[in-house]
Order: structure tokens, then C-alpha cells, then sequence
């Protein structure tokens, strides 16, 4: 299944967008506004052609998760209502990135952000596993986080701690900007449950260079059979994204996948 990250006002171009099977919405830009926001949007997606499989951009850079302010009652009430919505959507993945929320302060001991993190996981999963939601734990590069910014670090985390039904994004583009082995991928077909993909400078697929082919060859060695989401910056959705599934779709055949 190949998807789209997106916000709700994409959805008409992405259901006109042959070959794609799914949206991947922000939670705090989509789907936390008023009652009313929500309905609507709640109705777009029972409309929609494309399911809501996943959903990204999970915290507001306000609620912190990690340092001094970081409050766990926060955190417990925000996901709760989150949740509940994530789950009227139909949606199956819930990708934890939040760069600016589990960014550790300067001086804040690197340990007890660690824990604090471990912490933030385990509220977090408590309310998404009770409503049937798979949390996915998302290394992101050291310039929009200083804490989990490779996929074997995040991998390692999770082992450590025991968060045993927490799973990891794999996102071709972060694990570039850190210079991080492809074949890391090769051995995590446990916990790697969601993936994206863009192109250099994390532009649109078929609009520049990239290592898609590898890196979806990499997924399958590890034996993941999950879903892919084009994650990147556009210059005009409409127009590019067609080119861009097709691309990804291409890649994913000569990589040995199933698309369909």
C-alpha cells in the first residue's frame, strides 16, 4: 500500500491520484480542532476513496514529553482525546516523531530525558493499544531532534526498555541526513511498522535522485510487508504527486514488492 502525508484540504487531489490507497494525516494541525472541525473531517474520510491508515505530527511543539516542563497528566488528557478521534478514523498507525516536544533541553540530564521519553511512550500506548492503534516510535535528524536520530538507536531503545508492543517508521529520508546503513533495516522486521519515503533534499520521488529501490529492497530482506507513505515537500501537489506514486510504485516492483 502506498499513501500520502497530507492535510485534509489534499484530499480531493489525492482521490483524483490513481494508485495511491491511502492518506496519512497530522493529528495536532488535522485533527485536533473544535467538534465541529472534526465532524467534517471525520465525514470527508467516510466519503473518501483513500482509508485513513496512518497518521503523523502527533504533538503540538508545546506539550513537552521531555526536560523540566514535561507533564505526564498533559500528555495522558491530550492523547486520550487524540485517540479517541485517531480512532473514529479507522486509522491503524500512529507515528510518534514530535521533534520539538522530546528535544532535550541544554543541560538536562541525557539519562532522565531517556526516561522521561520511555514514560511518554508508555501513556501514550496505553490509550493507543486499548483502541486498537499501533504506536510507531519515528527517528528523526539532529536538526529537529536531539534524542532517537537513527532507526538502530530507536530499535535499541525500544529493546532496552521492553516497550514490547511499541514499533518503529523507517524514513528514508531522515536516516540519509544521517548518514545512517540502509542494511540496518535488515534485521528489524519485528519492529518496523510504517515507512516513508522522499526523493533528495526531500523533494517529490521523480523529482530528483534517490534510494528508494534500495531502501524498499532493504525493508523486504527484513521481511516487512507494511505500507509506505511519500512524505516530502511539494511545490505543487497536484501536479507532482501523480509522478510520484508512479515512481514509488516502480520502485517498490523492482525492489520485489507487492502493490497491489
Amino acid at each position: 500500500m502506498i499513501g500520502c502525508c497530507a492535510g485534509a484540504g489534499d484530499i480531493s487531489a489525492l482521490e483524483r491520484t490513481a494508485g495511491l490507497d491511502f492518506i496519512e494525516l497530522p493529528v495536532a494541525k488535522a485533527l485536533m480542532g473544535s467538534p465541529d472541525e472534526f465532524e467534517q473531517l471525520a465525514d470527508l474520510i467516510e466519503r473518501s476513496t483513500l482509508a485513513a491508515r496512518a497518521v503523523n505530527v502527533f504533538l503540538p511543539a508545546t506539550l513537552k514529553v521531555v526536560g523540566p516542563d514535561a507533564s505526564t497528566d498533559q500528555l495522558s488528557a491530550y492523547a486520550a482525546a487524540a485517540l479517541d478521534r485517531v480512532q473514529r478514523l479507522g486509522v491503524a498507525v500512529l507515528v510518534f516523531g514530535s521533534g520539538a516536544s522530546r528535544t532535550v533541553p541544554a543541560g538536562f540530564p541525557r539519562q532522565r530525558a531517556l526516561d522521561q521519553f520511555e514514560e511518554a511512550v508508555r501513556v501514550v500506548d496505553e490509550h493507543a493499544s486499548s483502541r486498537g492503534v499501533t504506536v510507531a516510535v519515528e527517528p528523526l535528524h539532529s536538526e529537529e531532534t536531539n534524542l532517537l536520530n537513527s532507526v538502530g538507536e530507536a530499535a535499541g531503545f525500544l529493546r532496552e526498555r521492553r516497550l514490547d508492543g511499541v514499533r518503529l517508521v523507517a524514513d528514508l529520508w531522515h536516516m540519509q541526513c544521517e548518514g545512517e546503513d540502509l542494511g540496518v533495516m535488515d534485521g528489524l522486521g519485528d519492529l518496523i511498522v510504517h515507512a516513508h519515503v522522499a526523493a533528495a533534499e526531500r523533494l517529490a520521488p521523480g523529482h530528483a535522485e534517490d534510494r528508494i529501490e534500495a531502501f524498499l529492497r532493504h525493508l523486504r530482506q527484513g521481511k516487512y510487508r507494511g505500507a509506505c507513505s511519500i512524505e516530502c515537500k511539494w511545490s505543487d501537489l497536484a501536479s507532482e504527486l501523480p509522478g510520484a506514486v508512479t515512481r514509488v510504485r516502480e520502485a517498490a516492483v523492482a525492489a520485489g514488492w507487492q502493490t497491489t
